[in-house]
């Protein structure tokens, strides 16, 4: 996940202290700063005079040291102080001197209009380019080690030289770059290129896009077609983002972090943080779904470790032999049961839990933490991870997302906030959340002027609700990635403040879903392509209010108007199949009828479990005011789907127990399935803090949910 505002802060911190850091210590007295110049040549392909922007790296000048050659492409009606301007050179500049990057030489070209000509014959860009290069590597001191990356437009060009001749880069990155079958013919076309390098290439690959990026569809097309040659390449998709410079500059450390350990290739001075991914042969601690228990103590994991007793432990005799193939010899009378008996032994015993390899979750399982954080955030430390040539678990390829219920920033929730502080609000779940790949908020109301004490139309009457503008902070805090506009009060002040509200959540980078400024907008799902995993959202209203729904039509009540998707059958049906076909998972939210119980009605079972059948991976429930139970759904498409019919309160005003307790379900997808669901079980402080529960409440709340009411 990315916090939007933060990345700033940090981008304007590493502008200033490149002008103050202390020289890398392999400058000797040296404490020269890099320069960043606009120079001119003249090109050998055109005869003209062309502009181009150079870095140079500290104390180029007091040496003969040689460096590697980075060339980096602008975009259409871009120029070349582009990537200057996005922040790169600041970043390069504050990894050189931290020493997390190795000295480089950046030259950015100025294309012109003849970059946007999609012509391969005479004088043409590729040309110009080619012959640039190899004026910029006579000019300065070039080591050898090319490489090339472009933004959009220079993305082509970049795969385009990269693959063509790729005797002449070891580095090659696209960031929101723009493939098309139809834009140049197979031997040009960066798609066809890619066909034929082998798994074995030299080249380090980079591909990104944002999840409303208009460049994403030939973006995949190359991840594609890189999957089916096996090539090795590193491929985001960072959620939120647009075909934007807004968007880009956020993920510049990552693309310094790529191209300095690229062009540091093997000779063993790469001071990048990027190394060779480690895989493991990961066991976790696991319960049965209906557990009462969320984590273990570290020292007590270690006493188990080292030939300790626990009476709660139990163990499959197959986790016995390999585990004591690794070392580990658990104490006599730990309790051992045959692999076919595990699953009910824990689902009968609420109390008890075993070790399980990663690759055997299930969903009916669940992954408990150690000392109240995820196992897979502790890899380093953690006893039961073991490096492996042949692992069954690769952090890069799980994704999590979490998900949580009603956000009311309103009514009484909106002075409480005042009252403790927005960091404050935000501390009791920061830390967790912080760790999911994807953050998801249902947000129930609108960014209002003068709120609360605004006047006007207030079609909720004295139940409206909206949302103070300071109080977006929060959401910058818990690093929002995903807001859910399906909530029944959205419009209650009218309806410019949603369409305002709307831009301002797409400005910061967040992604929405579920309603919009039209029907198309509410209706499209959301596409996150992460970690190898391809995951289609969609969420809607079933309740209402009428005027809290989108509308493209002016002559029906309340007119045109931004809103909410409706929890239309038709449409659904549709949708959620098409989305089937298309994607890995799929996940569906809704805002259904708020029941003040926690126990779903028959008509809500029914709902769900149709929508599953329709297409739907996991059902949520993001509306219900209490937390309210559990069901993995056999399909009759032969697939188990998880749903929770209502997840509780995540930031709302109400007072009584069960309304003040929620859950945050966290799901483990891993190269494209759904292995588990993590649960947060937490409970608001003040109106205006909701955190973790602890001890005694957590086991009662536990209790009262998976036993009393859930009956697992």
């Amino acid at each position: 996940m990315r916090q939007i505002l933060f990345s700033i802060v940090i981008m304007v911190w590493l502008i200033f202290s490149s002008l103050s850091a202390p020289a890398l210590a392999d400058a000797g007295a040296c404490d020269e700063a890099g320069s960043l110049a606009r120079e001119s040549y003249r090109s050998a392909v055109d005869e003209g005079e062309r502009r181009y922007t150079v870095y140079l790296p500290p104390c180029y000048a007091a040496d003969e040291t040689s460096y590697p050659l980075l060339t980096l492409l602008h975009g259409s009606d871009a120029d070349d102080q582009q990537w200057s301007r996005l922040g790169f050179i600041d970043a390069l500049e504050a990894a050189i001197r931290a020493g997390t990057a190795i000295p480089i030489i950046v030259v950015m070209p100025n294309g012109g209009t003849i970059a946007n000509e999609n012509r391969f014959d005479g004088a043409t860009y590729d040309a110009i380019l080619l012959d640039f290069i190899a004026q910029m590597a006579a000019r300065y001191r070039s080591n050898g080690r090319h490489g090339i990356g472009g933004i959009s437009r220079g993305g082509f060009w970049a795969y385009h030289l990269g693959l063509r001749y790729a005797d002449k880069f070891v580095a090659l990155g696209g960031h929101s770059p723009y493939f098309d079958a139809e834009h140049a013919a197979p031997a040009y076309n960066p798609l066809n290129l890619a066909q034929s390098l082998n798994a074995d290439t030299h080249l380090k690959l980079w591909l990104d896009r944002g999840t409303s990026d208009y460049a994403a569809d030939g973006v995949e097309a190359m991840h594609v077609a890189l999957q089916r040659r096996r090539v090795p390449h590193q491929h985001r998709v960072f959620a939120g983002g647009s075909h934007s410079e807004n968007s880009w500059r956020h993920y510049v450390p990552e693309y310094v972090d790529f191209y300095a350990s690229a062009l540091a290739g093997d000779e063993g001075d790469a001071p990048s943080s990027q190394g060779q991914e480690a895989g493991y042969e990961l066991w976790l601690p696991v319960a049965g779904f209906g557990a009462l228990l969320t984590s273990i103590d570290s020292e007590h994991l270690a006493h188990i470790v080292a030939g300790g007793y626990d009476q709660r432990l139990v163990l499959s005799e197959s986790a016995r032999l390999a585990l004591g193939q690794r070392g580990v010899e658990f104490h006599g009378n730990t309790r051992l049961v045959e692999n076919s008996s595990l699953f009910s032994t824990l689902w009968r015993n609420k109390r008890l839990y075993t070790l399980l390899p990663f690759d055997q979750l299930r969903l009916q399982y669940r992954p408990l933490w150690l000392d109240d954080m995820p196992v897979v955030d502790q890899l380093d430390s953690y006893p039961l991870a073991f490096e492996s040539a042949a692992p069954n678990f690769m952090p890069s390829r799980l994704t999590r997302i979490t998900v949580s219920g009603t956000t009311a920033l309103a009514r009484h929730t909106l002075p409480a906030i005042d009252a403790i502080g927005v960091d404050a609000a935000a501390s009791g779940i920061r830390d967790y959340v912080l760790r999911s790949d994807f953050f998801h908020i249902t947000n129930e109301a609108s960014i209002v002027p003068d709120c609360p004490q605004a006047t006007g139309r207030r079609l909720a009457g004295d139940l409206s609700m909206c949302m103070k503008s300071e109080h977006l902070r929060l959401f910058e805090l818990l690093d929002v990635d995903i807001v859910d506009l399906t909530g029944n009060h959205i419009n209650d002040f009218g309806f410019a403040p949603l369409r305002e509200t709307i831009g301002i959540f797409e400005l910061w980078g967040m992604h929405l879903v579920g309603g919009g400024l039209d029907e198309a907008a509410a209706r499209q799902p959301l596409i996150l392509q992460h970690n190898g995993s391809r995951i289609g959202w969609l969420a809607c209203n079933d309740v209402g209010p009428n005027f809290a729904y989108v509308n493209d039509d002016p002559q029906q009540g309340f007119g045109a108007r931004a809103g909410a998707a409706a929890c239309e059958r038709p449409w659904l049906r549709s949708a959620l199949g098409a989305l089937a076909a298309e994607v890995d998972q799929v996940l569906l939210t809704v805002h259904y009828r708020e029941f003040e119980q926690y126990l779903p009605q028959d008509g809500h079972r029914f709902d769900y479990k149709t929508f599953a059948e329709w297409g739907a991976d996991i059902v949520l429930g993001t509306a219900e005011h209490k937390p309210m139970t559990f069901e993995f759904y056999p399909t009759q498409r032969g697939e188990t789907a998880f749903i929770h019919y209502g997840l509780g309160n995540l930031f709302f005003d109400q007072l009584p127990w069960g309304n003040r307790r929620f859950f945050l379900d966290t799901l483990y997808i891993y190269d494209g399935k759904l292995l588990a669901v993590e649960l947060f079980p937490g409970i608001i402080d003040d109106r205006a803090r909701p955190r973790l529960l602890e001890g005694e409440d957590l086991y009662n709340f536990l209790h009262f949910m998976f036993i009393q009411k859930n009956e697992f």
